[in-house]
């Protein structure tokens, strides 16, 4: 998520919902956009490491758009719909579920859809997680045993134990159906050139750090109803430039020669103040919000008063509002707001640094003659690791929590590492608190896959039964009523005893012309769906 410290006012958003409709800015002005009507032309930031969605999670804007999955996830309502497949059923509790496919499916290289194709994808991811290639569909296909064509149009799939996120699952990208001529290729290949899909475009051009084409698909006409359109894509061709410069990507907005480009900081924005014919459009997400990862491992943060104490010392709103830009609000729970299992815990949350001295008083913390607590003369130091080079990253934010546990009497000290560095740190047990940006899912088995840690890949921390149990009873609990109570019993408790400390919920901002109409964001920011969008005076 793009975040920079605030530089001016920004321009009105016109939403931060599932469905954003552009037009917020004001009345386009007719002659200062170039290209073809149906022509969609976006400026991003990085060239994609990998073209296959199953393999580069943080690609997601260009697997997508190729790919169909089995269900879709209604952008307005969060429940589940029928997308290649027409209906589902979830059999002995969870541990199986039963797909029945839509008819007259083809993949783009003429190759039909069945129920062996879907089993086999399912086999496949499988196989390449085990294998520690695709490591975000493994944790969703957590105790796969089989898939099978009963016929046709039917596929089983079994698990060991209940898995109750993977229908949800089933909404993600990364379970995108390729098609069979893609999955008898390697996967070095797979990330080279990419995949065979289903869906309403289809790969055209790759020119390296330079841009990606896709070309609508010719005779598609089974999108979801939520996606607001049936038939073939509205655009005729997409074309995503990479420009690293944001300046460069908002000017091209601004100049016509982009219709809308990705990560746009206050800056960005302020180059657009006073126009009429852009506007700002915020891509929400659905995941576990930026947070500060405890080492509940560290003899110091193994004192619950001293993660309480932060937990209750950092004014959230305070730093959203003064460091980072539109899109940015104070985190209210672990997950963000638009995420199916949000639950608004302010209370927990709120700045509080009188209960946050007294927690550290009573705890036997006192302060020292520098103003750094001590106890039995252990100094209240910690260290806060973040990758500098992240989106979202702000030195100045960090540099306030600094400030603001400085007053608390807890000393920090900031230590700027490489991605490199931080990956060899979350594998070990030689950190204390790091900086974690959101990942995306919709389901509470993301929380599972953070906070507990069973499953975490942050290291070092000790065992939380209460909250580990309380995770993996509602991962095999697939009533929803009793699911959902189960995941705030264990938030709450997450919260309470300060086993990470959310910061800032946030969306994605982009700047696009006036003229762009049915931009939509199906299951996080980073995947849109192009499938849909039109400029006026184009054909729908």
């Amino acid at each position: 998520m793009t975040r920079a410290p605030r530089t001016g006012r920004p321009l009105a958003a016109c939403a931060a919902a599932a469905l954003v409709l552009t037009g917020c800015g004001g009345t386009a002005t007719g002659g200062a956009t170039g290209g073809a009507p149906d022509e969609l032309r976006i400026a991003y930031g990085w060239y994609p490491t990998c073209f296959d969605y199953a393999q580069s999670n943080p690609f997601a804007l260009f697997g997508r758009q190729v790919l169909d999955t089995l269900l879709s996830e209604n952008p307005a309502t969060g429940e589940l719909e029928p997308y290649l497949a027409e209906s589902w059923e979830t059999l002995d509790d969870g541990r199986a579920y039963e797909f029945t496919l839509r008819e007259g499916v083809t993949f783009s290289n003429g190759e039909e859809l069945t129920a062996e194709v879907v089993a086999d994808n399912f086999r496949t991811l499988w196989d390449l997680a085990e294998r520690g290639v695709s490591t975000t569909p493994g944790a969703y296909l957590r105790g796969f045993e089989q898939a099978e064509a009963l016929d046709a149009r039917t596929v089983r799939v079994e698990f060991a134990e209940p898995n109750a996120g993977f229908l949800q699952a089933n909404t993600e990208g990364q379970f995108g159906i390729i098609a069979p001529e893609s999955l008898a290729a390697g996967p070095e290949e797979r990330c080279a050139h990419g995949t065979i899909g289903s869906g309403p475009f289809v790969l055209a051009e790759t020119v390296q750090d330079e841009r990606i084409v896709y070309e609508r698909r010719e005779g598609y006409d089974w999108a979801p109803a939520a996606f607001g359109h049936r038939g073939e894509a509205v655009p005729a061709e997409v074309t995503i430039r990479i420009v690293p410069e944001e300046s460069l990507r908002a000017a091209g907005v601004l100049a016509g020669e982009y219709d809308l480009a990705y990560s746009v900081t206050e800056a960005g924005l302020a180059q657009a103040e006073g126009r009429d014919d852009v506007t700002t459009v915020l891509a929400p997400d659905r995941s576990v919000v930026n947070t500060l990862v405890v080492n509940t491992g560290d003899p110091v943060l193994a004192d619950p008063a001293v993660r309480q104490a932060i937990q209750r010392g950092i004014d959230r709103a305070e730093l959203a509002g003064t460091f980072y830009g539109a899109g940015v609000e104070p985190a209210t729970d672990v997950v963000s707001r638009g995420h199916r299992f949000h639950t608004d815990h302010s209370a927990l949350l709120s700045h509080d640094p009188e209960l946050a001295r007294a927690l550290l008083e009573d705890a036997g913390w006192a302060t020292g003659e520098d103003g750094v607590r001590v106890k039995d003369g252990q100094r209240l130091e910690l260290s806060l690791t973040y990758v500098g080079t992240d989106i979202g990253s702000t030195v100045s934010g960090w540099e306030y929590l600094q400030s603001r546990l400085a007053g608390l009497g807890i000393a920090l000290t900031l230590q700027p590492v490489s991605p490199a560095e931080q990956s060899d740190l979350r594998a070990s047990a030689d950190w204390q608190l790091a900086v974690y940006q959101g990942a995306s899912r919709g389901d509470a088995d993301g929380i599972a896959a953070f906070y507990s840690t069973d499953f975490t890949h942050w290291q070092g921390q000790a065992p939380r039964p209460e909250v580990d149990a309380l995770l993996a009873e509602q991962s095999a609990t697939v009533d929803p009523r009793r699911r959902a109570a189960l995941v705030d019993e264990a938030v709450t408790t997450i919260l309470e005893q300060g086993y990470g400390i959310p910061l800032f919920d946030s969306a994605q901002v982009l700047l696009a012309r006036t003229e762009v109409t049915g931009l939509t964001f199906p299951v996080n920011a980073w995947e849109p769906l192009l499938y849909a969008v039109g400029k006026d005076g184009g054909e729908r």
